[in-house]
């Protein structure tokens, strides 16, 4: 509802959001909301408290060592998610793995934050074909936005020196994807906060193109010890590859729709000739942060890969790629 001042100017109240999860991403996603104009409230981990409370510190990435740094500061931190329901909320965001979700909603919190979310807009950023029935007994189709991740973030310092005090270095290379009826909204806010958002036709579908791609290529790279220089010139690229061409089968299957033409290209020699210009042309570490990052949420990516098996197994399309990769990487 609109409010009146004494003039009789009307203006939007501030919508709040509740960010789930203030990790790295969460973080980036709760300073711009806040800088769009929302009051932003997160709910963390208890060590995270005294951190966020007197203002977490983040670095916006410019070129390979520049970092500019900013400061999140949410309104409420929350360490027991019943204290949430004493808020209404507009949004609420979940800025948490998916393996992190699935415990979240099994008792560990996050289905007393989502009962009690009323009408809120949820925005759903984990792209996992497992995920929309995870939620289904939580919030109403209606409700939920999804989105994709396009962003790198990470615990700053990656490298010694890289930054003067310890925060949360982001890259954001292009427009935050989200889908959804309230996505205009959550584009807008994010918009206002002076980070690139677009309303597109699908989000889910297209990150779960992309993550059947990731997944697979992660995967092969832990198995070559996180090393580009292996991932070439070893077995991995062309498993890699033809994992990857086996899990966007999966999801091809599953939702009825083509993998979008650029991912196709993603063969054993295209990965070789990224592998080479990624560390020269991105912004940060990436053979350092890839292993950082996937290494702290390794059961997720067992938990992706495993699915996109047994789905396989389901639909009768092929596996034997994604088999192979798992069983010489994980056992």
């Amino acid at each position: 509802m609109d409010t009146v001042d004494g003039r009789g100017r009307k203006s939007k109240p501030q919508p709040r959001v509740l960010i789930v999860g203030a990790g790295a991403v969460g973080q980036v996603y709760g300073f711009f909301l806040q800088r769009g104009g929302a009051i932003v409230d997160v709910l963390a981990r208890p060590r995270q408290k005294e951190e966020l409370a007197e203002g977490a510190i983040l670095y916006k990435m410019k070129g390979k060592r520049g970092r500019e740094p900013m400061v999140f500061q949410p309104s409420i931190v929350h360490t027991d998610p019943r204290t949430t329901t004493e808020v209404q909320y507009d949004q609420v965001w979940l800025c948490v793995s998916s393996t992190a979700l699935e415990k979240g909603l099994d008792g560990g919190g996050l289905d007393v934050v989502l009962e009690h979310a009323g009408s809120a807009t949820v925005v759903v950023l984990q792209n996992g074909l497992h995920i929309p029935a995870m939620l289904a007994p939580h919030v109403a189709e209606r409700q939920v936005v999804s989105g994709g991740i396009m962003m790198v973030s990470y615990q700053a310092p990656l490298i010694e020196g890289e930054v003067d005090q310890p925060g949360v270095a982001f890259y954001i290379p292009g427009p935050q994807p989200f889908t959804g009826r309230d996505a205009k909204r959550v584009v807008q806010l994010l918009e206002a906060g002076d980070c690139r958002a677009e309303e597109v036709d699908d989000a889910r579908t297209t990150m779960a193109f992309s993550s059947a791609t990731l997944m697979p290529t992660i995967t092969a790279l832990e198995g070559a010890g996180w090393e580009f220089s292996k991932l070439r010139h070893g077995p991995w690229a062309k498993l890699a590859s033809a994992a990857a061409t086996e899990a966007r089968d999966v999801v091809a299957a599953e939702t009825g729709k083509s993998a979008p033409a650029a991912l196709n290209l993603v063969v054993s020699p295209t990965l070789k000739v990224v592998s080479m210009l990624a560390p020269i042309f991105a912004p940060f570490e990436v053979e350092i942060y890839l292993k950082y990052h996937f290494t702290k949420v390794h059961d997720q990516t067992v938990l992706l890969i495993d699915d996109y098996i047994a789905r396989a197994e389901r639909l009768g399309t092929a596996n034997e790629a994604l088999t192979t990769l798992r069983t010489k990487v994980f056992g």
